[in-house]
């Protein structure tokens, strides 16, 4: 009798054993195919919160398809969002209500190479959904770790920047530090970019460098103060009387490039020097000219402009006519060939 109860008590816990691993067998199954909370857009917040992580997620038909997608998913987030505030800038810039000189186009392409070597990019194991037949992984960044490793980039494209604008800024010549401010520009462009990645990686921390910001959106401010301090006086000289048609010519180009041009030499920071020489020779009644023009500026600027005219000839008594043949020739060439010449110097 002992023997028979012995045995049933066996059994019957060989009966619940059996039980619990067919029961704990279905468990495994139903949480082994139990949605992450990352593999989907509507739950991912719940594990990666935005204002902690940048977070994408990869779908494909294999595992590694899967991983690779949710780090490009994770590298076109920063694109398209620079594109959509590029974009959203641009309108309102159109509409008038936004001052074109602080709209700035910040195109950027971030590479998969470049995500890596900027950020340490971690990856969720590769989960498969049975019931759409697909991997799915997440890849994420972690917005605090991010701006650690990304500060340091912001605070090098400030720095070449600002050795640019300093440099401008100390230039007392007001034609030099025009030249000086343009080049300032791709270094401030280059700043601009990294401070629109650092706003999308931990907003805020970009505020730190506002200062600066300011300085480089104020470059052409700057380059119109500089203009309004270069004030030009002509002086042309072998042209005789005729010389004023190539005084309102070069009067015309200056202003049109921005800077003012005075009538009186008192008034001006730089004297723009005219020399128009006939070259012109002698034999007997009728005489040949081989005229050239020069045209330099006093301070000790860069500009340089020599041209050599065409060959012009004709009887002594016609001399006037040679001549203003030859102021003509020297007004077309200065419409034709200075004004390239001259903002040379600007950049």
């Amino acid at each position: 009798m002992l023997n028979k109860k012995i045995g049933a008590f066996l059994w019957g816990s060989l009966c619940a054993l059996a039980l619990g691993l067919i029961l704990a067998g279905c468990a495994s199954k139903q949480v082994e195919n139990e949605v992450p909370l990352w593999a989907s857009y509507d739950t991912i917040e719940a594990v990666y919160p935005n204002s902690a992580f940048i977070a994408r997620i990869g779908f494909s038909a294999n595992q590694a398809g899967a991983a690779a997608l949710a780090e490009s998913e994770l590298g076109s987030y920063f694109a398209h969002t620079v594109h959509s505030v590029v974009e959203g800038s641009q309108v309102m810039t159109d509409s008038g209500t936004k001052d074109a000189s602080v709209s700035r186009k910040i195109e950027r392409t971030v590479t998969l190479e470049s995500l890596n070597k900027l950020f340490d990019v971690k990856k969720t194991p590769v989960w498969f959904n049975r019931q759409k037949k697909q991997y799915v992984c997440c890849a994420y960044i972690t917005r605090e770790e991010a701006w650690k490793l990304y500060e340091g980039t912001v605070r090098d494209a400030r720095n070449k920047f600002r050795s640019f604008y300093d440099n401008a800024t100390s230039e007392r010549d007001p034609l030099r530090k025009i030249s000086l401010l343009t080049m300032c520009q791709q270094p401030a462009e280059d700043f601009f970019d990294t401070l629109e990645m650092a706003r999308l990686i931990q907003p805020g921390k970009e505020s730190a460098f506002a200062t600066d910001r300011r300085l480089a959106e104020g470059l052409e401010l700057e380059k119109e103060a500089a203009r309004i301090n270069s004030i030009f006086y002509i002086n042309v000289s072998g042209a005789g009387d005729e010389g004023v048609k190539l005084s309102r010519c070069l009067s015309q180009i200056v202003s049109d490039a921005g800077f003012i041009v005075t009538s009186k030499r008192s008034e001006a920071v730089y004297e723009m020097l005219v020399e128009l020489d006939m070259g012109k020779t002698v034999y007997g009644e009728t005489l040949t000219a081989e005229p050239g023009l020069s045209i330099s500026l006093s301070n000790g600027n860069k500009l340089s402009y020599h041209k050599n005219l065409p060959k012009q000839s004709g009887f002594t008594a016609a001399q006037a006519l040679v001549e203003r043949k030859i102021v003509a020739a020297a007004e077309d060439e200065i419409k034709a060939s200075f004004p390239s010449e001259f903002n040379k110097i600007l950049k």
